[in-house]
């Protein structure tokens, strides 16, 4: 009878210590579960606040072939201030080359409200004036609790 009761008490330690490293590794696994999706909240909410459009005239928009020279102008709409060097530009379902930007009005920073023109160059397509094009605009904002937000927008425009 001695050897039935000192073999269950080494079962009941020995179940203990896994359950116990058991509890240890769901513990560790939800703070990364937690972790996780404390992140994908702070990205929504960074790209709910970041925001952009068109505020030139989709219609009258300025294009000079010879100097590869598209002109838009780009408003903040969002809450976050948005970086003016990290803008991406798709022309027609190229890449375009963003050759120089400047924000209009006093502002130093491309804060909400404030508009920034671009001189973009659609590289390897062909265009004319009197053509409709679709222009996709990417832009980046700020950090906000440590996550960067980001918004994109497409816009049919015509050139003249």
């Amino acid at each position: 009878m001695a050897d039935g009761g000192a073999s269950e008490l080494i079962m009941l330690i020995s179940g203990l210590l896994v359950a116990g490293i058991v509890t240890t590794l769901l513990v560790a696994s939800w703070g990364g579960l937690a972790n996780s999706v404390d992140t994908a909240q702070n990205q929504a909410e960074a790209n709910s606040k970041t925001k952009a459009a068109l505020a030139s005239d989709p219609m009258q928009v300025s294009w000079d072939q010879p100097s590869c020279n598209l002109s838009l102008h780009i408003q903040n709409t969002g809450t976050l201030e948005l970086f003016d060097s990290e803008i991406g530009i798709i022309a027609n379902g190229t890449a375009s080359t963003v050759n120089q930007t400047r924000l209009l009005g006093n502002s130093s920073v491309w804060t909400s409200g404030e508009v920034l023109e671009l001189q973009v160059c659609p590289v390897g397509i062909t265009m004319s004036a009197g053509q409709e094009i679709t222009v996709t605009v990417i832009v980046r904002s700020e950090h906000y609790q440590g996550i960067s937000g980001q918004y994109s927008f497409s816009e049919v425009i015509r050139l003249v």
